[in-house]
């Protein structure tokens, strides 16, 4: 057949709706959340606006002032110390004789300190653990005491004396280790020294027990001798009443 001389071009196809929805498209511009147009536009107006807040107004900082609702005073703590001149302040390692384990046990580490007070004169050594600065020896330099080497050793020295450390006076028998011969040396000597000062300070007032033992022998000679004087008190009663012969 011959042609009319007239060509119709071809219909394209028309675009479907999306999922059912009225709009039309071939991505997703069919739902709600996603525009087909940019957003960028709001973004751009957004930032025009903070450009007109450079002279606006700083945020002004609180002036408030806030106290508590309890006001505590400082309050001065006092050691003892302050009136006290130290001799000698060493590094060691302090132990005691258990008596009931029969056995020496680590008493601390710290500074062992001999003190001499600015009034009295009188000398006292004194021990703390360090970092928690417990007390753990405290007692007067009484004369006589005598520092003896533990087990032959030259760094340490083995003394009894009655200790207060604890608030309340007990007999201890002490060990005391230095980390050289040199500084055990010095130690004694200031001991010494103060045993001398004590004496002069403390004018002729007797000196430490020497051990445990002749402390009990004291002891048992005081109670014998007193009760000698009380059969001799009763002897005396018993000759009073008794009659004179004719």
């Amino acid at each position: 057949m011959a042609s009319d001389g007239t060509d119709k071009p071809a219909e394209e196809p028309k675009p479907t709706p999306v999922f059912g929805s009225g709009l039309v498209g071939t991505g997703f511009a069919g739902f709600t959340g996603v525009s087909s147009t940019s957003s960028a536009a709001p973004a751009a107006a957004a930032a025009d606006a903070g450009e007109g807040d450079d002279g606006a107004d700083p945020e002004e900082e609180c002036q408030a002032e806030f106290k508590p609702l309890v006001q505590l005073e400082e309050v001065e703590t006092s050691t003892g110390e302050e009136d006290e001149e130290c001799l000698i302040d060493l590094k060691c390692k302090l132990y005691r004789f258990d008596s009931n384990s029969n056995e020496w046990k680590e008493r601390g580490i710290g500074q062992a300190r001999l003190l001499k007070h600015k009034a009295n004169q009188r000398v006292r050594l004194l021990m703390r653990q360090e970092k928690t600065l417990k007390i753990r020896a405290n007692h007067i330099v009484m004369p006589g005491t005598k520092l003896q080497e533990h087990a032959g050793s030259d760094k340490a020295w083995v003394w009894s004396t009655v200790d207060f450390s604890e608030g309340e006076q007990k007999v201890e028998l002490f060990c005391i280790r230095f980390g050289t011969a040199e500084k055990a040396q010095d130690f004694k000597a200031k001991y010494e020294e103060a045993e001398a000062l004590n004496a002069a300070a403390l004018g002729g007032a007797p000196t430490a027990t020497a051990t445990k033992g002749d402390a009990e022998a004291d002891a048992e000679a005081d109670k014998l001798a007193e009760e000698i004087e009380a059969k001799a008190a009763v002897k005396e009663e018993e000759a009073e009443e008794e009659p004179v012969a004719a």
